[in-house]
């Protein structure tokens, strides 16, 4: 990916109107907690951490996955360029005195960010007490929210000023094409998806039954019984075979559920069964450090049974007999899927390159005779899908007389990205940039 290509990636993040990302990154098991400055715009640091969490949004949204060290500094180097032109766009948003954010405004993001929060979970209800599990009220979120949505909304509206003006005449998408034709790649055989997933879920008893093996575990080991033996007995967890040790971790190392029942621990304290995504945890704290604990744990993992898996089938096979029977694909993916994005726009996911699908869902399509067919269940890593061709195009060559909408596109982005880079260029003149490269 070029320089181009991602700055223009970030600025369309930038302009999504719903497309605030609050939040904490979570580094992946194993990462170093330390906290680095990777970069300094005007007094405002840029912290690896942030870095970190942008690369990961980039694999997750476009699938951009580094195959070795250089791509990966190369990455690094082009997101942290990105950070940098986000930090000076806030600077020029407040100097700016065209750039005014009320608070009716910043009242109104709050609360579409969420509403956005709580379609994804299951209710209002559900969503409060994820809150409360991490300590905080709802008014306390919405407090914490407001100047980032605050400095987002500033941004945005610059971002619209600075790039209003910005047009393309049919000269400059004749020029763009001639220029750039043997490059623009063709279009490939494509189908237009919709889907309705269902998950493996381990059943309420499935719970209660590894719950309570959990609670007789624990038992035994408050009784006497040798935790690492236990460990090693029962564990699902890395380390069991060594008795469960987790070694020396700082609160960051550790999901919030597992760090607030294990640092509240004294050592030789053996802890409840906690319940976390991992499964259930049996937590004995062997050392105190500073900020670092050094930790045993016993986890059992809370899987679904054959019984479970088999209670999937049925509903997918239930959901495919009211299909065949007309009822309204989009409305039963909104009732059913558990993919949250899809399932707001009715299970429908967009244009694939039939190349680029997954084999299992490759094989699907194959079944397609007409436009609306649906074929399922289709199994995957994510669980049964139920798939639905929304539409097909032919694999052929992009051509100015067939797609000139879309060319005028490609070079309306180029002639963006130009002019952001210029731009960036020309803040970097008047506010202090810093970047230290051997600290990422």
């Amino acid at each position: 990916m070029n320089r181009k290509s991602v700055i223009l990636y970030f600025y369309l993040l930038l302009s999504l109107s719903a497309g605030f990302i609050v939040g904490v990154y979570s580094p992946a098991e194993g990462a170093e907690p330390v906290e680095r400055i990777v970069a300094v715009v005007g007094d405002d640091p840029i912290l690896s951490s942030e870095l970190a969490a942008q690369i990961q949004l980039l694999a997750i949204q476009r699938g951009v996955r580094p195959k070795n060290e250089q791509e990966m500094r190369e990455l690094q180097e082009q997101i942290l360029n990105d950070l940098i032109a986000e930090r000076l766009m806030l600077i020029e948003a407040q100097k700016d005195t065209m750039v005014r954010v009320t608070d009716e405004q910043i009242e109104q993001g709050v609360e579409e960010h969420i509403r956005s929060l709580i379609n994804q979970f299951s209710s209002e209800d559900a969503f409060l007490n994820e809150l409360e599990k991490e300590g905080m009220t709802l008014r306390a979120y919405k407090k914490k929210l407001h100047p980032e949505i605050k400095n987002q909304m500033m941004k945005q509206q610059l971002i619209n000023m600075k790039l209003a003006d910005i047009s393309i005449s049919n000269q400059e998408v004749h020029e763009f094409y001639e220029n750039y034709k043997d490059s623009i790649p063709d279009q490939p055989e494509a189908v237009k998806l919709a889907h309705i997933l269902i998950t493996f879920q381990p059943s309420g008893s499935t719970e209660d039954s590894v719950k309570k093996t959990a609670e007789t575990v624990r038992q035994n080991a408050v009784a006497g019984a040798d935790f690492a033996t236990l460990a090693a007995t029962y564990s699902d967890g890395p380390g069991a075979l060594s008795g469960g040790d987790l070694g020396y971790l700082s609160r960051s190392d550790v999901v919030p559920e597992f760090g607030r029942a294990a640092f509240n621990l004294a050592i030789g304290d053996i802890s409840g069964v906690i319940r976390t995504v991992y499964g259930y945890h049996i937590i004995k704290c062997e050392d105190r450090k500073e900020d670092k604990g050094h930790f045993r744990q016993i986890l059992f993992e809370v899987l679904p049974t054959a019984a479970d898996s088999a209670l999937s089938y049925k509903l997918i096979d239930s959901i495919l007999t009211e299909i065949r029977d007309s009822a309204d694909f989009r409305e039963l993916a909104k009732i059913y899927s558990a993919d949250d994005e899809s399932r707001k726009q009715g299970g429908e996911l967009g244009w694939f390159a039939i190349a680029d699908l997954p084999t299992e869902f490759r094989e699907g399509v194959k079944k397609f005779k007409e436009i609306d067919d649906v074929y399922g269940p289709v199994r995957s890593e994510y669980g049964l899908h139920i798939i639905k061709l929304l539409d097909r195009q032919e694999a052929r060559k992009i051509t100015i007389e067939d797609d000139f909408d879309r060319i005028k596109e490609m070079a309306r982005q180029s002639k963006t990205g130009d002019y952001v880079d210029q731009w960036v260029e020309e803040m970097k003149e008047d506010v202090y940039v810093e970047i230290r490269p051997a600290e990422f």
